[in-house]
């Protein structure tokens, strides 16, 4: 996946996760879990961003 590709996803990620926390069903289990899921996407999502951008600019050097 691209870098590109991973920031699209990392933003869409974050504003889901916004309009989660905002929503009036916050406080359902199910919500709860699915939101708690998004996280973790998110935080692996970024790892990987992170991952290929050092990547990149190791490249350069």
């Amino acid at each position: 996946m691209s870098i590109r590709e991973l920031m699209i996803l990392k933003a869409a990620l974050e504003g889901d996760i916004q309009r989660q926390e905002k929503s009036p069903n916050a406080h359902h289990k199910e919500w709860k879990n699915w939101l708690r899921d998004t996280r973790k996407l998110l935080k692996k999502v970024s790892m990987k961003l992170l991952e290929e951008q050092s990547k990149k600019f190791a490249k350069v050097d």
